[in-house]
């Protein structure tokens, strides 16, 4: 099939920083997939400024078992990204799917390409390669749209 593409275009993205720790294990016998299962996981991100017209600037931090205080063994990590995104002729694109195209689907591609990258860094660690869970977009977006409301942003 061929493929037909979205008006959604990433134009750039880069990797603003990173942190990978390796926290030995106690124990001998540890099951990698429970343990991966456990991390928590925290997700933030922002719109940023553009000096283009139409250009939408995303920044997200995805961080893995990062607690400060006491984080489980393995992988302790943070990611943190930059994509700036364009909606081809967006006068010729319906509001609602606009509206999803620059929420839904710019976090969305920040996630993945972020889950890349946290996978890529991981896969020669002690412990194998760590592939971030999927995420819940909608729930993200509510949760940000409701810390935004408390702000009185």
């Amino acid at each position: 099939m061929k493929a037909k593409f979205s008006p959604l275009q990433l134009l750039d993205f880069k990797l603003l920083e990173s942190h990978y720790e390796f926290i030995v294990p106690e124990e001998d016998e540890v099951n990698v997939s429970d343990l991966f299962q456990s991390y928590p996981v925290d997700i933030d991100f922002g719109i940023g400024k553009t000096e283009v017209e139409g250009e939408i600037q995303l920044f997200t931090k995805i961080e893995v078992n990062f607690a400060k205080k006491k984080p489980l063994p393995g992988y302790k990590l943070m990611v943190e990204g930059g994509g700036t995104f364009r909606i081809q002729d967006p006068e010729k694109v319906d509001e609602n799917l606009r509206n999803n195209l620059s929420q839904f689907s710019t976090l969305n591609m920040m996630i993945n390409n972020l889950r890349n990258i946290i996978y890529q860094i991981t896969n020669l660690g002690p412990m194998g390669g760590y592939l971030l869970p999927p995420i819940d977009i909608s729930q993200l977006l509510r949760d940000k749209a409701g810390e935004l409301e408390k702000e009185g942003k």
